[in-house]
């Protein structure tokens, strides 16, 4: 059994009355507004929130529609504009590398980067996305925390966990995926404590070896204890690049 459900849990149909009445989530406005005063008069003409018909003929597959609340739209594009300043690749990269626990994805320049594994990978969508970029964040109330995107395009360091320049204990990490379990033991058979409905920040004590999980490609057989919540959650699904958690002793 997979031990966290990938795919959001959608609708089939978008309501219409959530059609009519619809918001971009906040943190895409917080984005949009620290773009519009770090390139002043920057090009608007690619930029989008609720998609088009074409976009709202794809229903819930697509983040530019207002499944998710209802009513919140989860994706929204930013134009390239170099000549005042906005390149889309370094938009796109400086978001990716500060793992910011609200990204669920980021396309740009026919590349794509998700949440999964924060590594560029070809994107064969209809639009090569070299007009904007398109970021999509995470369908859970995280997608409304309105804190400032720390980049370095904004003249911010990232945190090295993402966050908006939230402090980090050491120990502290970003679980990544939905209705991850976690675990009275490191064991698939052991109790279920409670589950993280999305990326979740968790202070670790320590790790240790226990059954092996396979998901997303990775397998892996350390478990991380998170005091605060009784249990313990595969390393599989705590966003560090690492299958052995850095920092971070044995139990």
């Amino acid at each position: 059994m997979a031990e966290s459900t990938r795919g959001d849990e959608r609708a089939k149909d978008i309501p219409e009355e959530a059609m009519m009445t619809w918001r971009v989530a906040n943190s895409l406005e917080t984005l949009r507004h620290q773009l519009d005063a770090r390139f002043p008069g920057r090009s608007l003409a690619a930029d989008g929130g609720i998609g088009d018909a074409a976009h709202q003929a794809r229903g819930n597959e697509s983040d530019h529609n207002p499944w998710y609340g209802p009513g919140i739209v989860t994706a929204r594009d930013f134009t390239h504009d170099p000549a005042r300043g906005l390149d889309i690749q370094l938009v796109a990269d400086q978001l990716i590398g500060s793992r910011d626990p609200r990204i669920k994805y980021v396309i740009a320049n026919r590349r794509i980067a998700a949440n999964r594994s924060w590594q560029w990978g070809p994107y064969e969508g209809a639009n090569p996305h070299e007009a904007h970029v398109h970021l999509s964040v995470v369908a859970d109330p995280l997608c409304d925390d309105a804190q400032n995107w720390s980049l370095p395009l904004f003249g911010e360091a990232p945190d090295g966990g993402g966050g908006g320049g939230r402090a980090v204990e050491p120990g502290t990490f970003t679980t990544w995926g939905t209705d991850v379990n976690v675990r009275a033991a490191p064991a698939l058979g052991a109790a279920v404590v409670t589950r993280l409905p999305g990326p979740t920040r968790v202070t670790v004590s320590c790790q240790t070896r226990g059954d092996t999980v396979s998901a997303a490609g990775h397998v892996n057989d350390a478990w991380s204890f998170v005091p605060a919540l009784g249990g313990y959650v595969s390393n599989i699904f705590i966003d560090d690049p690492a299958a052995w958690l850095p920092g971070v002793g044995e139990c």
